[in-house]
């Protein structure tokens, strides 16, 4: 198979020359990421400015006068801190450098600088197997890791979601580095802070990463071990009391409403089984979308296969954690951007076109009802367009109906592809 990947994708016939769907879904996508704070700043009777920040420099300023920090509440609404213990060090010298205000800068900078490393690892990756992209794709490739709305929502939060999203993308490309040790503490580093990336491991484990598994489980180990010298073992007890009465679980039970933020599965079962104990929603979850990772990975072998797994593992992840919310697709956004430009195309790219550019459009029912108020749209109209928004985004937010084409594509273009699985490995280390 030929190494040089033709760069023109699937076009429309209505779309004008030189704008192809790829550049027009990651256009769209940054100029949709407007629309966040004009609705924050303008629209919404609540900015939400750097509630998620207040929380982790709360538990920051209690941490250097020796307070206890885990789960202290903020005055917000529902703004408290419920990350591991140790995770508090990455606030602590925001929180030493002055005021709320003054960390949240920092934080900020910080969280568009990891934007930019996501974007710069994307565009490394991409022209270090099809050449140097064209200027535009690469503004693009920038406009949309940095300027998308899921991205500025998580900066206007004070959220650590990109610099989770920069060490996921650094794991993949330290791994093709054959860097496992890199790969092992950069992947234990993203499991201290949101947990759940923990379940990377079991991709490390099909990568046959020995070296990158025992540095992140020392790395880790080494990491909670400091944090309970450090902050006490009672910490981490209080930790495991704060998730537990956090958990998402219980919220699914019955109807969810349209607003809420969750992303995963657990919506649609909650509508669609609305008596069966929420608790089964996990293991109903896993079930739909475990046979499609494991089709995917199965069928492993050149770059775009790798990224190809990678990206259904990642979806696979967010779409079956209760607590994944619709900021966290941008932890897809490394192996999407990449497969946009590395994967020539098929009948199926649609999906993966359409996928990322719902992905990045977290539209919710109080938005649509702003947006028409701003409007002037009569209430008639605003009550016929809500008639019909709301039931739908109850049963699947758009991201999550985004990141669900994703998984189709991942699947089907797997299956497309027609390669005996005795090659799986074979190929790894020679492309």
């Amino acid at each position: 198979m030929s190494r040089t990947l033709r760069l023109s994708a699937i076009r429309p016939s209505w779309l004008p020359a030189g704008l192809d769907a790829r550049r027009l879904v990651l256009f769209w996508s940054a100029v949709a990421g407007v629309l966040v704070p004009v609705y924050f700043l303008v629209l919404a009777d609540v900015s939400h400015l750097a509630w998620d920040y207040r929380a982790y420099h709360a538990a920051a300023e209690a941490a250097l006068h020796g307070d206890p920090f885990v789960g202290i509440e903020t005055g917000l609404p529902g703004v408290s801190y419920v990350y591991p213990p140790v995770a508090v060090a990455l606030f602590v010298p925001q929180a030493a450098a002055g005021g709320w205000q003054t960390a949240f800068a920092i934080q900020s900078a910080c969280n568009v600088a990891a934007a930019l490393g996501l974007a710069a690892l994307a565009v490394r990756t991409i022209e270090a197997r099809r050449g140097r992209l064209d200027d535009i794709d690469r503004l693009l490739v920038v406009g949309f890791c940095v300027a998308s709305a899921p991205v500025l929502s998580a900066l206007g939060l004070g959220q650590v979601d990109t610099l989770i999203a920069l060490a996921l993308a650094g794991t993949f490309v330290a791994l093709e580095r054959d860097h496992q040790g890199i790969a092992g503490v950069v992947i234990a580093a993203a499991a201290l802070v949101k947990v759940f990336p923990v379940v990377l491991g079991l991709w490390l484990v099909f990568r046959r990463a020995w070296h990158a598994i025992g540095v992140a489980v020392a790395t880790a180990t080494g990491a909670l071990v400091a944090g309970g010298l450090w902050f006490g073992v009672d910490a981490y007890i209080r930790y495991v009391h704060v998730l537990a009465a956090r958990s998402r679980v219980s919220e699914f039970a019955g109807t969810v409403s349209p607003d809420f933020f969750a992303m995963s599965l657990y919506r649609p079962l909650s509508q669609l089984l609305g008596t069966v104990d929420p608790r089964l929603y996990g293991p109903l979850a896993l079930l739909a979308v475990a046979p499609a990772v494991w089709f995917v990975a199965r069928r492993e072998h050149t770059l775009t296969d790798r990224l190809t797994t990678y990206l259904a593992v990642v979806a696979g992840m967010l779409l079956v954690s209760p607590a994944s919310n619709a900021l966290y697709v941008v932890y897809a956004y490394f192996p999407l951007v990449c497969l946009l430009y590395l994967d020539p195309g098929g009948r199926e790219r649609w999906l993966l076109l359409a996928g990322t550019a719902a992905m990045a459009f977290p539209v919710q029912p109080a938005h649509v009802a702003a947006g028409l108020a701003s409007l002037g749209a009569p209430s008639t109209a605003s009550h016929a367009v809500l008639a019909v928004v709301a039931p739908v985004l109850s049963v699947a937010s758009v991201p999550l109906l985004g990141l669900s084409a994703v998984l189709v594509w991942c699947t089907i273009h797997t299956a497309g592809r027609h390669v005996p699985l005795t090659t799986a490995h074979t190929a790894a280390s020679g492309d």
